[in-house]
């Protein structure tokens, strides 16, 4: 996985050193839905877990191909001793190339806070949690028209967080894989 990382964020790297910036013409705004690999592996365990989840996203052209892509998780759990209502909002930055034709790549970063860590399709944690992440993000659109694209991308977040049995300013660490495959809507 970390090989076909480095390649994908290598050829995008390449790709936008020779492009220009993309936004569909008379668009500013694009909704997305994806298609949610996650693969999760803490520090101190062995092995990795694995989820499919499916987010909605919104993005806004802020200047050319400069995008400001906010996203907010929200896991309210149901049923008796289901736990707290957890949260974490995200924010992302990202900048989209055109290299020719309908293909777009981006290539980003972003930071979040909250009180769980968004994975496995819900946000754990709870109310005395404290969760913050840093992450990166590269992929690619193919245009279909004007008005939609298909997307394809990678993110590697790296949480810390705090959690009532930890000790008072002990954090834990964590980095979450993710790639989503999934469809835009432009406006």
């Amino acid at each position: 996985m970390k090989k076909l990382s480095v390649a994908l964020v290598l050829v995008l790297v390449a790709g936008a050193a020779v492009a220009a910036a993309q936004t569909p013409a008379g668009k500013r705004v694009e909704l997305g839905t994806s298609i949610s690999y996650y693969s999760v592996k803490f520090d101190e365990e062995e092995g990795a877990l694995s989820y499919i989840n499916i987010p909605l996203r919104l993005g806004w052209y802020v200047w050319k191909g400069l995008e400001l892509e906010p996203e907010f998780h929200l896991f309210i759990p149901t049923g008796d001793g289901a736990g707290d209502m957890t949260y974490f909002l995200q924010a992302k930055l990202l900048y989209n190339f055109h290299v020719g034709g309908g293909l777009v790549p981006f290539l980003g970063g972003g930071a979040g806070i909250g009180n769980g860590i968004p994975f496995l399709g819900i946000v754990e944690g709870g109310e005395d949690y404290k969760s913050f992440t840093y992450l990166g993000v590269a992929g690619f659109k193919y245009m279909i028209g004007n008005s939609a694209a298909l997307r394809l991308e990678y993110r590697f977040n790296r949480f810390a967080w705090e959690t009532p049995w930890l000790l008072e300013g002990e954090k834990e660490w964590g980095n979450i894989h993710n790639v989503l495959l999934g469809v835009s809507i432009f406006f």
